[in-house]
């Protein structure tokens, strides 16, 4: 073999210049820059996707939790109701805004976000726990509140809110030392309070119980209770003072008909004022049902309408008995609302409407003399809507931030 002939064979196989490693290195660059993109647009599909799919998981939940509660209602939605028939009760507050009228105008994505549901509900089998002091109580029936609060920071430029389920057990004997206060107590079915409830607003941090304020005490309440609108959650009789006093001490204290306290059940949650307390208080993050909500718009059945049959209530366009104005003697001049009510307001021997007496419409004496004794023109109250409710729907709205995605889901029930 020539020597030579090695020498200018090895001399050929010459290396890359610089210029062709540049342009390499830049070709390398680039598609590797192209490829973070690539990728980085997958993980940021794959995480908007999996937030839609929590989103979408979270709002199966708490439709599914309704739904559980819808069907477990305790009472016929019928007025009225009987303390002694031990029924519980149904209340459906509509708040002012709609879908088509919302907090900022038309234009903006938050909707109806201040209709309240509250009722007695069965666990079917299941029951209930609650929080008592340091341990658990369980009870079949509870009384639920489902509402929304503002969340304390903007998305988006919008104001969110989150839904609450506030859960309280149903149980008209406690029997049990931890609801006993012995320097102040009278028995172990009553809790001590002072003359000024917001000065002790733990009691509902620390007992997960349905309450009423009697004889200066908390006691538990029994569905016979609840169907009394002054023992249900956050009405103005619960705990309520008026001049150092309880309300209802006497038939000239009556605050009739017990309205819901909306500052307390909706109160600015950037705030820490004394009457957001009892509602918000240290625990105020456990009954979130979901977060980031559009509307929880709650509708009732209307018959009379057109395809899908639900309206706001008292919506003035609409052609039934659930449409326009409530009922003058029910005295719930404002928000349209529907209570299964009380009969007991008849005979618990108050003057709720300032005429005629006390319970004209069942003392057996012709009070207004057109002829008829004890007629329906007597009676001192009435349900703000004196039919059955035969159906409610319930459109939950949420916002998912990540893909800016909206979703809703529909409950609907029939009674």
């Amino acid at each position: 073999m020539n020597p030579r002939l090695n020498r200018d064979a090895i001399s050929v196989q010459g290396g890359f210049t610089l210029i062709e490693l540049l342009v390499a290195t830049a070709g390398g660059l680039i598609l590797m820059g192209f490829m973070a993109v690539v990728f980085g647009f997958y993980g940021r599909t794959v995480r908007e996707n999996q937030a839609i799919i929590r989103m979408n998981d979270a709002l199966r939940s708490a439709s599914y939790k309704l739904r559980q509660d819808l069907q477990g209602v305790t009472c016929d939605v019928t007025p009225w109701q009987k303390p002694e028939a031990d029924a519980g009760y149904f209340e459906l507050i509509e708040g002012p805004l709609t879908d088509a009228n919302a907090a900022s105008g038309s234009t903006n994505l938050v909707a109806d976000i201040d209709d309240v549901l509250l009722f007695t509900t069965r666990g079917n089998g299941a029951g209930f726990i609650g929080k008592m002091n340091t341990s658990t109580i369980e009870a079949d029936a509870a009384e639920v509140a489902w509402f929304c609060v503002q969340q304390p920071d903007r998305i988006d430029g919008m104001n969110l809110y989150s839904l609450h389920r506030r859960q309280l057990l149903v149980v008209g004997y406690v029997g049990t030392s931890d609801f006993y206060d012995p320097a102040n107590g009278d028995g172990i079915n009553s809790y001590w309070m002072p003359a000024n409830p917001q000065t002790n607003p733990d009691v509902f941090q620390a007992f997960d119980i349905s309450l009423r304020f009697e004889g200066g005490r908390l006691r538990g309440n029994g569905l016979s209770d609840l169907t009394k609108r002054e023992n249900r959650f956050l009405h103005r009789f619960n705990g309520a003072v008026t001049n150092g006093q309880p309300y209802h001490v006497s038939p000239s204290v009556s605050l009739f008909p017990y309205v819901l306290d909306p500052v307390r059940l909706t109160g600015d949650p950037n705030t820490s004022a004394a009457s957001d307390a009892i509602l918000l208080g240290d625990r105020a993050g456990e009954d979130v049902v979901i977060r980031n909500v559009l509307s929880f718009d709650v509708r009732v059945f209307d018959p009379e309408q057109p395809a899908m049959g639900y309206i706001d209530l008292g919506n003035a366009s609409a052609s039934t008995k659930l449409a326009g104005k409530m009922d003058a003697r029910s005295r719930l001049a404002g928000n349209p609302t529907y209570c299964t009510w009380s009969y007991h307001y008849e005979f618990n021997g108050l003057d709720e409407d300032q005429s005629l007496g006390v319970d004209q419409g069942t003392n057996l004496v012709d009070d207004n003399g057109n002829g008829a004794v004890d007629d329906s023109l007597e009676l001192e109250t009435m349900p703000p809507y004196n039919v059955p409710l035969r159906g409610i729907e319930i459109r939950l709205r949420c916002y998912e931030p990540q893909g800016k995605q909206i979703r809703q889901v529909t409950v609907r029930h029939a009674f």
